[in-house]
């Protein structure tokens, strides 16, 4: 079973998947003092936050799930 503190330590890399599928639904992302940038503009900034984002949120999510099957 998962424990409350497992879930908590969920909810950041699932908002983070949540802000992957809007940026890539919309086709753009937030860029810092300039607002929201299209992918047509910035396409190395837009897949830069893609990747970014999902490699991060998906490391987070299994690393957990990684180490605590690797005990005995």
């Amino acid at each position: 079973m998962i424990e409350n503190i497992s879930l908590v330590n969920l909810i950041g890399p699932a908002l983070m998947l949540l802000y992957v599928g809007y940026c890539w639904v919309h086709q753009g992302f937030h860029h810092k003092g300039k607002g929201w940038k299209t992918r047509e503009e910035y396409p190395k900034g837009f897949w830069f936050t893609i990747v970014l984002l999902l490699v991060l949120s998906i490391l987070a999510i299994a690393s957990p799930l990684i180490l605590k099957h690797g005990r005995i």
